[in-house]
């Protein structure tokens, strides 16, 4: 899970167990191209697959900078 996600970041997209089969972009890799701010929800903008998808900040993981 991931704190603060800045832009440029690199993630990995992870539901869990039981939610996962269903979950189209779960192990999927991207970079964070917007972070929300303000009360509410923590969302966070993350392109993968040439598609920005919205994904909670806590079914992110961090990953080594530049990696795929």
């Amino acid at each position: 899970m991931i704190f603060h996600p800045y832009v440029g970041q690199w993630v990995r997209i992870h539901y869990a167990k039981q939610s996962a089969p269903v979950m189209p972009y779960h192990g999927k890799t991207g970079v964070v191209r917007l972070v929300a701010h303000g009360p509410g929800p923590r969302n966070v903008g993350v392109e993968t697959d040439g598609r920005t998808i919205v994904v909670p900040r806590g079914n992110l993981v961090a990953m080594e900078e530049g990696r795929s």
